[in-house]
Order: structure tokens, then C-alpha cells, then sequence
């Protein structure tokens, strides 16, 4: 009876120690749960994030680039800086208008505007809306550019006199003393722009664009941009914790912290003094809920965050190891964004292989714009790679297969690729392509060919054989564009023997 007596103190000591040791464990085990779960949710959410962020600032910067490089080129034009000067030269009105007009072509927008500092006239697209007011209030861009900038500046407003709000591109134009004489551009609707992005978001964290006055320029909710919201009235504390991380920001980088009741990422879009960021929100109610599993529940979250981290880890080499193969083997050419020489080189070998199994019929052409150097000569090498682009569009809007491709094979030459066609198909390609380009219009009084720019044009279709290479069908389709050249240009010959 007395041993019975003396087990239960002792056992009531390892009760007490067992149930102290298991609160002791549950107590720390929780705390290390909910701040290392804190911390890792943080960090993995950051990260994810902050791709999301990359990725979008690499869609808008990818689509601003492009108008900003037209509306710089336009500013830099002789023609368009002779007119400035001498607005009331008819000769030179007339031709700058066209050049205008076809600089219009070029823009995704389909829309520019130019200004003369010496009349104040706004001019958008082939009209003349109305007179700037440099000491209007609701004109404060004309004197901003005029006054202020030295290349380009953005600004997203209500035109009253048009009627629209847009993402204004603004360029200063300097006469040879480096004066401004006037102002061109091109306006992109910021609001339709916006909703394409948004449209293509997938993440699950809330997008925001703003300016360096902290004024949002893009979200989800239109009226926030409408309204031209600041970022600290539209989010409270988290819009200015937000903002106040812009001192610290350096370059491009994206970087990722704690805001209240979540996680931020940011970064800047230098082109357009503009940045990006994306709110996550994190709760840690559910962390809290039960105290007898919290220990069990710690340990399968912590598995499961380490499975997470290790997976977040392998996606970002993954995505590293793809970014750096897709560098190296970047297949488009820079100016014109059709495929390059080595895409065709890779290509074409690969359709002659695939064709020459069935002895199928594969067409190549090669074409060259007509007297190209003296176009350079006369327009000069702006108005030569706009004209290179405008015919590698129309190139482009000439073939009709998923098969058939285009490519810039150097210089004013191009290639077409037409697998499985004959001989009539890649002569209805050839003459589809002379008459495009013809109603292209495109001026060229230097040519010896017409008054406007023309092109000649080899092909060669030929049953393709195991021995044959892509060689054999550039070098034929060569000769054949020899053959054009010497019998007048501005024509298609066509070779039918490799």
C-alpha cells in the first residue's frame, strides 16, 4: 500500500514533466511555427511576386520601347526640322506630310501630332485640331517640352480639344543650334492600354503602375487612374510604406518587403519614370486556430515550406537556364522583327530533311530592294530602316500557309520559304508580293524603276532530294534574283533545277 503510495508522486512528477515538456514544445514549437511560417511566406510570396512584376515591366517597357524609338526618330528627321523652320515652303509641307504619314503607318497607335513653336498649331494625324495656349494651364506639357526636356517625356492626361485621355509621347524638335522649333509625338490610349495588361494578368497578387509623384497611372480599377488617386490615398499605409521604399530602390531591380497585412514587390521602368508594383496580402489568423495539433501542423507546414522553397528554388534556375537559352538562340531580327539569317539557315535545312523523305516540292525566294542605296542617299538612314520595316510587314501580310515564313537574309534582301509549293504557287507568292509593295506607294524619285519603291525577285522550286542543302537553294534563288536585276528589275524570274 505505501509503494503504491510513493509511484504516484513520482508518477505525477512525470505527468507534470511530460506535460510541461509537451507545453514547453507546444509553446516554442508553435512560436517558431508562426515566425518561421511568417518569414517563409514572406520571402516565397516575395519572390513570386516579384517575377510577376518582372514580367510585367518587360510587357510595358516591351511596348513603349518600340514608340518611343519611332517618336525619337521623327524628332531627329531633316525633313521634319527643315519645315519646322520654314512652315509656309509648300514644297517642304507637302513632303514632310507624307513623311508624317508614313511614320503614322508605323506607330501601334496609328496616331501622331505635331506642334510648330512658330504658329502653336496642333496638328493630329492629317488634320488641324487646334491652337496650343502655352500659358493655359491644361496646355502645361507644350512648355514642359519645349522648355525642359532634351529627349522625350511622358505624360497621361484629358485632352479637352480631342476628347481623349491618353499616354502622351512628347519630343522635342531642335534646329541645328539646338533650339527647340517645335514638338511631335504620338498618344497611346492609356486606359485600353492598361486593360490589355490586366487582361493578360494572371497573378494572384493586386498590380499597380505610378509615377514619382506616387500617382497611380495603372489598376485594376479604372477610376483609380481616372481620378489620378495618389498611391498613399488609394492604399493607406501600405501605399505609403509602398513609396517610401523608392530612396532605396536601385536601378532595375525588383525588390520585394513586408508592408501591413502583407508583402510588396517593386520596381522601376526608367523609360518611363514610372513604376510597377504588386500587393500580396498575408494573414496569420489560421497559424493561431487550434492548440493541441499546432505542433503537428507545424511540422507538416514546415515540410511543406521547405517543398515550396526547394520548388520556388528549381523554377527560378529553370526559368534562369530557359532566359539564357532563349538569349543566345534569339531568332528575330532587331530592326525589322521578322525571323533572322540564322533562323532561316536552322529552318530551312530542317524543311529540306523533313521534305526530302517524299521528294516534295519546296520554292525559295529571294528578293532586293530596287536601287535601296540611293533611297539611304536621299530620304537618309532613318527613313531606310522605316521603309525596311514597312516592307518586311508587307512581306509578312503576303504569305497565307502556317508553313510559309519570311526572313531578313542581310541588308534590303529578304527570303521567302514556301514548302510543298510548285512552281504556279510561288509565282502567285511573287506577283501577290510585286503588287503589295507597289500599292505601298512608298516615294523613291531616285529609283530608275519608278517613283516609288520597287523590288526584284529569284525564286527556285525543285523536288527536294537527300543531297540537297539550304546552299543550294539560296545560291539558286540568287542567281535567279541576278536574272531579275539584269532584265530590268521590279520583276520575279523564277529557276526550276537545283
Amino acid at each position: 500500500m505505501q509503494q503504491q503510495n510513493d509511484r504516484a508522486p513520482v508518477k505525477r512528477k512525470y505527468v507534470f514533466f511530460s506535460v510541461v515538456l509537451f507545453a514547453v514544445i507546444l509553446i516554442f514549437g508553435s512560436l517558431a511555427f508562426v515566425f518561421s511560417m511568417r518569414d517563409i511566406r514572406h520571402a516565397s510570396a516575395g519572390r513570386e511576386i516579384s517575377q510577376e512584376v518582372e514580367l510585367e515591366k518587360l510587357r510595358l517597357e516591351a511596348a513603349v520601347n518600340g514608340e518611343i524609338s519611332l517618336v525619337l526618330k521623327m524628332a531627329d528627321s531633316p525633313l521634319i526640322r527643315r519645315f519646322f523652320i520654314d512652315p509656309d515652303n509648300a514644297a517642304l509641307e507637302r513632303a514632310a506630310f507624307e513623311e508624317f504619314a508614313g511614320y503614322r503607318r508605323s506607330f501601334a497607335s496609328g496616331s501622331i501630332f505635331w506642334i510648330n513653336d512658330t504658329d502653336l498649331k496642333f496638328h493630329y494625324n492629317d488634320y488641324y485640331a487646334y491652337t496650343v495656349d502655352p500659358d493655359d494651364p491644361e496646355d502645361y506639357w507644350y512648355n514642359m517640352t519645349i522648355k525642359g526636356t532634351e529627349e522625350f517625356n511622358f505624360n497621361i492626361n484629358y485632352n479637352p480639344h480631342l476628347d481623349l485621355t491618353d499616354l502622351w509621347i512628347n519630343a522635342p524638335v531642335f534646329d541645328s543650334e539646338r533650339r527647340p522649333i517645335g514638338i511631335v509625338g504620338t498618344g497611346m490610349d492609356v486606359l485600353a492600354f492598361i486593360d490589355t495588361i490586366y487582361h493578360q494578368y494572371t497573378g494572384a497578387a493586386e498590380l499597380f503602375f505610378f509615377d514619382k509623384n506616387g500617382e497611380i497611372t495603372g489598376a485594376q480599377d479604372r477610376s483609380l487612374v481616372t481620378n489620378k488617386v495618389s498611391l498613399e490615398r488609394g492604399l493607406g499605409k501600405t501605399g505609403a510604406a509602398i513609396f517610401s521604399m523608392l530612396d532605396i530602390l536601385e536601378g532595375e531591380a525588383i525588390e520585394y518587403f513586408s508592408v501591413p497585412g502583407g508583402v510588396a514587390a517593386l520596381g522601376a521602368i526608367p523609360n518611363l519614370d514610372w513604376y510597377v508594383c504588386a500587393v500580396f496580402p498575408i494573414g496569420l489568423k489560421e497559424t493561431l486556430k487550434t492548440s493541441m495539433t499546432v505542433l503537428f501542423i507545424a511540422m507538416m507546414a514546415v515540410v511543406a515550406g521547405i517543398i515550396s522553397i526547394f520548388n520556388l528554388i528549381q523554377i527560378n534556375i529553370e526559368l534562369n537556364r530557359e532566359r539564357n537559352i532563349y538569349r543566345d538562340m534569339s531568332i528575330a531580327d532587331a530592326l525589322t522583327g521578322i525571323y533572322n539569317r540564322r533562323f532561316l539557315d536552322e529552318s530551312l535545312e530542317r524543311v529540306i530533311k523533313t521534305l526530302s523523305r517524299s521528294e516534295s516540292k519546296l520554292s525559295v525566294l529571294m528578293l532586293d530592294v530596287d536601287y535601296f542605296k540611293k533611297y539611304n542617299d536621299t530620304y537618309g538612314h532613318n527613313m531606310g530602316d522605316l521603309c525596311l520595316k514597312t516592307l518586311a510587314n508587307t512581306l509578312a501580310q503576303s504569305i497565307v500557309r502556317v508553313d510559309d515564313f519570311i526572313a531578313r537574309y542581310g541588308g534590303e534582301e529578304f527570303v521567302i520559304v514556301l514548302p510543298n509549293a510548285g512552281d504556279h504557287g510561288a509565282e502567285t507568292v511573287a506577283n501577290r508580293v510585286l503588287k503589295n509593295i507597289r500599292e505601298r506607294n512608298i516615294p523613291h524619285k531616285e529609283s530608275d524603276v519608278a517613283d516609288f519603291v520597287t523590288v526584284s525577285i529569284g525564286g527556285i522550286t525543285s523536288n527536294v532530294e537527300h543531297s540537297h542543302n539550304a546552299h543550294d537553294y539560296l545560291k539558286k534563288a540568287d542567281e535567279a534574283l541576278y536574272l531579275s536585276k539584269q532584265n530590268g528589275r521590279n520583276r520575279y524570274t523564277a529557276l526550276t533545277q537545283i
